[in-house]
């Protein structure tokens, strides 16, 4: 029969055990974390790219807002690795952090990236190259292969330029050309009524492919480009969930959890050759569609999952 001392003694193995268990979490969450990923803001998709992160990564990461790193003056010494999700975020770190620390950025626009370092030109990181991203938007090969899946026999593409595309319309009708499409387009300032410069646009077009420039498709011209295809009668491809939902018949995106992924993916490999990879756009992507729009202009779409397969297939 157990004796008092012996009985003491379980009781006390049985009360710190929780509590040695509680400190060892909080320290290997803190003090072991070797990657530090910061959110622009407390936004569920942030959020979701942050998780995604953690999840797939070999040793641990913290994860902290923007607004703790600036009200707290965080101490970013004991991290080997930097992640800004988010512009905000990648703005306020390319300036904040110790210049010979490596910085990736993922989770924002390649004209937002590439602004970043045109604000930044001078500056150490970036003439060190000690600063990277991931991108979400898609590269415009991927874009107009969409557009020859969904519509084979178009062969006039039209599309709207902001004072941001229009600085790639090089690369644009490149990647229209690998995919036999003649591609027709309109330049759009701040001040132009884009109604009277889209209207003839988009009725002469085969499609109409929008382009992620926010000076082109802000909330209320995105309506009226909408308005006018389906009143034209002429399909239009998108650049996001959102915009298919809305009545665009097909739209090529990458979900947080996909640049999560793909973000991972990138510090795995910067961390076993040594060398921050070049800028990339999403590795990982989704085809979605609207078939209600599709029926309507009489367009038989093939399934979400095999546009996506197919889409993958020509870029391997």
């Amino acid at each position: 029969m157990p004796n008092k001392l012996t009985q003491e003694s379980t009781k006390l193995r049985d009360w710190l055990m929780p509590i040695a268990a509680l400190v060892f979490s909080l320290f290997a969450t803190t003090s072991y974390a070797d990657k530090l990923l910061v959110i622009s803001r407390q936004l569920d998709s942030y959020e979701r790219v942050a998780h995604q992160i953690q999840d797939r990564l070999k040793t641990p990461a913290k994860v902290i807002t923007l607004s703790e790193f600036e009200l707290t003056e965080f101490d970013t010494t004991g991290y080997q690795t930097i992640v800004a999700i988010g512009s905000k975020s990648g703005d306020i770190l390319f300036d904040r952090i110790p210049a010979e620390k490596n910085l990736i950025i993922c989770f924002l626009p390649r004209q937002t990236y590439q602004a970043l370092l045109e604000k930044y030109k001078d500056h150490p990181r970036k003439l060190d190259r000690k600063v990277s991203a991931i991108f979400f938007d898609q590269p415009y090969t991927r874009q107009l292969a969409l557009t020859r899946l969904v519509a084979p026999k178009a062969k006039k593409v039209a599309t709207a330029l902001g004072p941001h595309s229009q600085k790639d319309l090089k690369i644009l009708t490149e990647a229209a050309s690998k995919q036999s499409i003649d591609l027709t387009y309109e330049t759009l300032q701040d001040d132009d009524n884009p109604i009277h410069k889209l209207q003839p646009l988009i009725r002469d077009a085969d499609l109409f492919l929008s382009l992620p420039d926010k000076s082109v498709f802000n909330r209320t011209t995105a309506k009226w480009i909408l308005y006018i295809s389906f009143r034209q009668r002429i399909p239009l491809i998108g650049f996001s969930k959102k915009y298919v939902e809305a009545g665009a018949i097909a739209a090529v995106h990458s979900t947080p959890e996909q640049i999560g992924q793909h973000t991972a993916e990138f510090i795995i490999d910067y961390a076993s050759n040594k060398q921050l990879p070049e800028p990339e756009y999403p590795k990982y992507f989704t085809v979605s569609t609207n078939n209600t729009a599709a029926n309507s202009l009489r367009i038989r779409l093939p399934s979400e999952e095999e546009l996506t397969s197919k889409l993958m297939e020509q870029e391997r």
